[in-house]
């Protein structure tokens, strides 16, 4: 298992419980067992301007995860996370050790 930086950012328009599901399932995707050891640490960042706009959007809701995942597990995690319509951008980075 390896340390990993997940960052990802939602449509800013989401309901709160829509927004809530979207977290949670992205926090699944995540973990990696069930104890609650393995479960990812999450940080809510909030409601930021972007940058640039990403599909029309000028905000958008960002949350910081750090997990431990196995390696051969990114490929699928940032698979789902491209499926999903209301997530704009996601970046996931190795940790230093």
């Amino acid at each position: 298992m390896r340390e990993y930086e997940v960052t990802v950012v939602f449509k800013s328009g989401l309901e709160d419980d829509a927004r809530k599901q979207l977290i949670e399932r992205v926090t699944g995707w995540l973990t990696h067992g069930n104890d609650e050891a393995d479960k990812p640490v999450v940080n809510h960042w909030g409601q930021r301007t972007l940058a640039y706009p990403i599909k029309k959007f000028t905000e958008g809701y960002y949350v910081f995860y750090e997990a431990k995942l196995d390696p051969a597990r990114i490929n699928d995690v940032e698979r789902n996370m491209l499926y999903v319509d209301d997530i704009l951008r996601h970046l996931v980075v190795r940790k230093e050790s």
